[in-house]
């Protein structure tokens, strides 16, 4: 499954639809909204700490930064935003990896026809045996 379908699914899943009712289950009982709302901040902020330092040491760091976004952005639109924007980045850069790969690929075998010399394979037309 390609990666933006694998994104798009994560926002419309069955899990997603769960935190949903049970938020509104919260949003009736302000104690346990408040609760709730220190906890999201509290873990939000230990995944992006953890993930920051995991970016010089040894870990997945930006999955750690993104689900610290991800859990800020249940209860702050900035960080809803901002994790929207860096999801798209994201895509972005992985889309233009592939391309990059996809032409290093071509060029690379490409090249390697050219060594063989015209004569090792079949060309249906003859034009190669010029």
């Amino acid at each position: 499954m390609a990666i933006h379908h694998e994104i798009a699914d994560s926002e419309s899943g069955p899990i997603h639809r769960a935190m949903e009712r049970f938020r509104g289950f919260m949003g009736r009982h302000y104690l346990l909204r408040l609760i709730y709302r220190s906890v999201v901040i509290t873990l939000g902020l230990i995944f992006i700490l953890a993930g920051i330092i995991m970016l010089v040491t040894p870990g997945p760091g930006w999955l750690f930064i993104f689900l610290g976004m991800g859990l800020w952005g249940t209860e702050f639109h900035w960080a809803h935003r901002l994790n929207v924007w860096a999801k798209a980045k994201v895509l972005a850069f992985f889309h233009a990896a592939e391309a990059r790969r996809y032409k290093r690929r071509l060029a690379k075998r490409n090249a390697l026809w050219q060594q063989r010399g015209n004569t090792n394979h079949y060309c249906p037309t003859g034009c190669h045996y010029h």
